[in-house]
């Protein structure tokens, strides 16, 4: 029964963590570049304050790129966490875990992107499905980890 309800919560887990990403990528461009400006007005900000020859405009477009990534990196990583947990549940190896985990989460990677082909002012790019498919990885990693830990103390 408690098997049953793990594996319930991490598929719960999982969709909402999908239905996020989802609504991000249907934001149009405006939209996206406003809510990443938040956090990227902020670094470029504190950055300029602590050096005060830095011209903003070049860092801004540096910050713009990795804040974006990072978010997309992060995003998929949580992603793989939960794949991981819901995988972990079942009498599998690690490396079909592993498998698993990276396949799904690629091809959502890049159903993702296709996704955003039909959003005003947003593309595919085949570099954000690589950056998601290894935030995927490294979440499953983590989520390796994780159910390490909890065996451990068991």
């Amino acid at each position: 029964m408690m098997l049953m309800i793990k594996r319930a919560i991490f598929a719960i887990l999982i969709i909402v963590n999908c239905i996020v990403i989802f609504n991000f990528s249907a934001q149009n461009s405006e939209k996206s570049t406003e809510s990443s400006d938040v956090i990227v007005n902020k670094v470029v900000n504190t950055i300029s304050h602590v050096r005060k020859k830095t011209k903003k405009d070049t860092l801004k477009k540096t910050v713009t790129v990795v804040v974006r990534k990072l978010a997309h990196f992060s995003i998929y990583a949580l992603l793989g966490v939960w794949e991981m947990l819901l995988l972990n549940t079942f009498n599998l190896s690690v490396k079909q875990k592993i498998l698993m985990c990276v396949i799904f989460g690629g091809l959502y990677a890049l159903s993702d992107e296709i996704h955003q082909n039909y959003v005003g002012g947003r593309s595919p790019e085949v570099r954000d499905v690589c950056i998601d498919t290894l935030g995927i990885f490294c979440g499953g990693m983590l989520g390796v980890a994780i159910n390490k830990v909890f065996k451990f103390k068991k």
